[in-house]
């Protein structure tokens, strides 16, 4: 059984009732909640930042990680039942792209609110295969393939101490997202804006392209320079992008 939480999993940095918006940001594989501290301070205050922390990781380190997308998406849900309360859009970077989908989903079916939009960074659409199976390697082939993506940073790779905490984490995350049982429904209406690395050879233009499948509105792919990791390589030139994307999408609700 699961250990619950001794705090929120969603953490607020600024917290601002008079926002228009709020953007619900998920982690990518092995990441914590922390990847977004500083978007606060890069978004216009209109725009509350909560970044939803996943089991396993920072301040629920003592929680085991969980190894099903779907399981996630309820965990999630778990998390932000209580902070639907204003528009709110949801945004993953690779993992967490996949986990906003099916969180998507579960909103959906449970009859609660839908999001603004959805904003997918670095991963594929969910109904298209993996190019590799990170959950089926060898720990040294892991370690050697999240490191050139920069998920891995010689901090950990020299330390064993720290690859015994994060691997576990890492593997699960793979697991979750790889072996995703996706199943044919209808698609969303709201729109699905996509962004991608230039230099991402993890993810092909087609599976970004890919999205579109998925809703009624409008969805667009948008490629900005960098590799897997552009969300902390670029976020300039990315939250510019999304800023405009969240209020165009907002707009359309209104």
């Amino acid at each position: 059984m699961a250990t619950a939480p001794l705090r929120s999993p969603v953490f607020i940095r600024s917290p601002n009732p008079a926002a228009k918006l709020r953007l619900f940001c998920f982690p990518y594989a092995g990441a914590g909640a922390a990847v977004y501290r500083q978007w606060p301070e890069w978004l216009p205050a209109d725009i509350e930042v909560a970044a939803v922390q996943l089991p396993g990781r920072e301040w629920r380190i003592k929680e085991p990680p969980l190894e099903d997308l779907h399981a996630l998406a309820l965990d999630a849900l778990d998390a932000i039942r209580d902070k639907l309360d204003k528009p709110f859009a949801l945004l993953g970077t690779s993992l967490g792209g996949g986990l906003i989908f099916e969180l998507a989903r579960v909103l959906r079916s449970e009859g609660l609110p839908a999001p603004v939009c959805l904003i997918p960074l670095a991963v594929g659409a969910p109904h298209t295969p993996e190019e590799k199976l990170y959950h089926m390697m060898a720990d040294d082939e892991l370690i050697a393939e999240l490191s050139e993506f920069g998920v891995m940073s010689d901090e950990f790779t020299g330390n064993d101490e720290l690859l015994e905490l994060a691997l576990p984490i890492l593997r699960a995350d793979c697991v979750a997202h790889e072996t995703y049982p996706y199943e044919e429904q209808p698609p969303f209406t709201f729109p699905i804006w996509v962004y991608g690395g230039t230099g991402d050879d993890s993810v092909t233009r087609e599976r970004l392209e890919a999205w579109s499948v998925h809703t009624t509105g409008e969805c667009q792919v948008h490629m900005l320079p960098g590799g897997h990791l552009f969300v902390d390589d670029m976020p300039d030139m990315l939250l510019q992008s999304i800023v405009r994307r969240l209020f165009q999408s907002l707009q359309r609700t209104q």
